[in-house]
């Protein structure tokens, strides 16, 4: 039998004890003061494990999927907000940060329209959505709200995450050694070549299956006497 495929994508209930803060309670309100146009709108929460950087280096943080019309069939649901886990934990990804993160992912949620601008519905009389694009790179709503673009957040989160690699790679890796801890020999041969400098001596030193070392002291150095 072959090893178990690990799920990356895992459904958030609300009932859900998170520590780092319980995404439906935060998606509530962000919902209590804002798109309204969604009110009726049916969103679930996933979280997505092991997310890493994509291709050009950005972390994703969160998503917003649209359900098509046969998953509508099957599950009591419009729209899956996939959150990161890993960050979401994260104690520095703050409240505020989460709020932010969430308010954007609600930017994409829209209902769909008619030529008249009247909301349109299925034969089953639920209300049909669409997925909303962004304002150039961020919803203008989200930067006037929070200050800040969700790439803002997508690069505090990429340096946590790369804060968290250090000190597990630091704890890894020998403490440093002196050159002098390295090599015990070391300082014996540097005193040896200084010696042969100093009398003029030429000595050379072999090993078996090594080529020789030649110290080679040249002339003797003279003394030079005191004048005094």
């Amino acid at each position: 039998m072959g090893k178990p495929r690990k799920l990356p994508y895992q459904i958030i209930t609300p009932e859900e004890v998170v520590l780092a803060g319980q995404p439906y309670e935060l998606l509530a309100e962000v919902r209590a003061e804002q798109h309204f146009d969604c009110a009726e709108a049916r969103i679930a929460l996933a979280w997505k494990k092991g997310t890493k950087p994509n291709v050009d280096g950005h972390l994703v943080l969160g998503r917003c999927v649209l359900l098509n019309a046969l998953a509508r069939e099957m599950v009591p649901f419009d729209f899956v907000i996939v959150l990161n886990k890993e960050v979401w934990e994260d104690p520095e990804f703050t409240r505020e940060k989460k709020l932010a993160l969430l308010d954007h992912e609600m930017c994409h949620t829209a209902p769909a329209l008619d030529a008249d601008g009247d909301k349109v519905r299925d034969t089953k009389g639920r209300l049909c959505w669409r997925l909303r694009g962004h304002d150039i790179e961020e919803f203008r709503e989200i930067v006037a709200r929070h200050g800040c673009y969700k790439r803002d957040l997508e690069k505090f989160a990429e340096a946590l995450l790369e804060r968290k690699k250090e000190p597990l790679l630091a704890d890894q890796q020998p403490p440093q050694k002196t050159l002098a801890e390295e090599m015990p020999a070391f300082l014996a041969a540097q005193k040896l070549r200084e010696t042969c400098e100093r009398d003029g001596v030429t000595m050379t030193i072999s090993t078996p299956g090594l080529q020789p070392v030649v110290i080679n002291g040249g002339k003797k150095k003279s003394r030079t006497k005191d004048p005094g």
